[in-house]
């Protein structure tokens, strides 16, 4: 995590991320930010480091408000 964004990509326990997060061109269809009430969310990606994971990488999925900090719990997947 960069200590200097307080935004923790969705991840705690998930992995360690590598690199910077990816956002999905297409908003979320019908999503609305649980924090902030913004109608535009994304599909996030983030290639992360996580011993759990086949190989000790993996890709890391979650929703992200377009707003605020706001990020969903992510679920890691291994593999690229």
């Amino acid at each position: 995590m960069n200590t200097k964004n307080p935004r923790d990509y969705g991840l705690p326990g998930v992995g360690d991320p590598i690199g910077p997060p990816e956002v999905s061109t297409a908003p979320v269809p019908g999503g609305k930010c649980p924090n902030c009430g913004c109608l535009t969310m994304f599909n996030v990606k983030v290639r992360v480091k996580n011993a759990r994971l086949v190989g000790g990488e993996g890709t890391a999925i979650y929703v992200g408000c377009a707003a605020c900090p706001y990020a969903s719990p992510a679920v890691a997947v291994a593999g690229r």
